[in-house]
């Protein structure tokens, strides 16, 4: 039978987890969902949220109920979504400190894309904490009585982004437990939440997404061709939300671009490197730079694979033609150390270190290894 936890892709033993717990009533006062980015953390604890507030109180949410049309905008008054917000990071004077008028704009704007896809991560600019103020809130209202009839959930996104004074506060509210109130806390720094907080929540974790599993996710949600699914789900390293990332980028374009800077390593002038590749070499391009990176280090993958006799494992399928070619060259050659060479641009790469100094350095290495005697 078809329910709405079959909107998070994977996940299936953290869902009968909960979904057990909802069956034999045993569920407990706060929970923490704990995992990698983008595996569906969020979706997770909404699901549960929407499952524990539907009226008709089963293992999964109606989807028909007053209560379960308030989820479909995540606007339910017994329902209160935590994320970093702008402001100081202390309790000084917070109390006193109402949010501007194009932050509560852009707060509604980012719940109405949760509401739509669970996958997107609340980003409010310039947050970096979840205020004292806040859980403060938190705290007057799980107190008061419900605005509807029926369970209150907090859902704390981010929970590693609490301070010392906002964990403080919060760890007095879980010390007093009371009826019908539940606390979700989602986090993919398990490390950075205070160790009080963690003995007193229920350890949810939840699981990297296969490969496969986010290639079917992205051919019947996005109408991804399968090809292309494979291609991206590979890349995205088990992260949904980084797959959905990679599409709207042009993934054709930066492979293309890749060959052809690979050419231009591989040619006898550097002039005409520069000439060719430009606009990866002059520092005006640090994102794309970065893509053609990874592009090139999935190449050098691929090459490897190839070398290995494992053909039906590359990742550019429809270029396995330009792969053998250039292991029929290079395949001799010290393609590990190549990887190795690419990996240490993307490292040095995001940390702001020069990009022409980056790109030069890495096409120096790359020729003295694949023109190596």
């Amino acid at each position: 039978m078809h329910s709405n936890w079959d909107k998070i892709i994977g996940q299936q033993r953290v869902k009968r987890t909960l979904q057990t717990a909802v069956h034999n009533e045993r569920l407990s006062h706060a929970y923490l969902f704990w995992g990698n980015v983008g595996i569906g953390k969020d979706a997770l604890a909404i699901e549960f949220a929407r499952t524990l507030l539907c009226n008709k109180q089963g293992e999964a949410s109606c989807g028909e109920c007053s209560s379960c049309k308030k989820m479909e905008t995540l606007q339910h008054p017994n329902l209160k979504l935590i994320f970093p917000l702008p402001g100081g990071d202390n309790d000084k004077n917070e109390d006193s400190d109402p949010m501007e008028t194009d932050v509560l704009g852009e707060v509604r704007k980012q719940i109405g894309e949760k509401a739509l896809n669970p996958y997107f991560h609340i980003d409010i600019p310039k947050a970096k904490f979840i205020r004292i103020k806040t859980i403060r809130e938190l705290k007057k209202e799980s107190s008061m009585s419900s605005a509807e009839p029926g369970k209150k959930i907090f859902i704390i996104f981010d929970a590693d982004a609490m301070n010392d004074a906002s964990a403080n506060s919060l760890l007095k509210v879980l010390e007093e437990p009371l009826d019908d109130v539940h606390f979700i806390l989602v986090s993919s720094r398990k490390e950075a939440v205070k160790q009080t907080i963690l003995s007193r929540c229920q350890l949810i974790q939840c699981s990297m997404l296969s490969d496969e599993e986010i290639q079917s996710a992205l051919e019947e949600r996005n109408s991804v061709e399968p090809t292309q699914a494979h291609f991206i789900s590979r890349l995205a390293n088990g992260n949904y939300s980084r797959a959905l990332e990679l599409l709207g980028d042009d993934i054709n374009k930066y492979r293309t671009d890749t060959v052809a800077f690979l050419r231009s390593i591989l040619g006898g002038s550097t002039i005409k490197l520069f000439e060719d590749q430009e606009e990866y070499l002059t520092g005006n391009k640090r994102d794309n730079a970065e893509q053609i990176l990874t592009m090139l280090l999935v190449w050098f993958r691929d090459t490897v694979v190839i070398r290995e006799q494992s053909p039906n494992n590359i990742l550019n399928i429809d270029q396995e033609k330009e792969l053998s070619s250039f292991v029929g060259r290079f395949g001799t050659k010290n393609l590990e150390l190549c990887m190795s060479s690419i990996e240490r641009a993307l490292e040095l790469l995001r940390r702001n270190v020069y990009l022409p100094l980056v790109m030069l350095s890495l096409t120096v290495n790359l020729r003295r290894i694949l023109n190596a005697k």
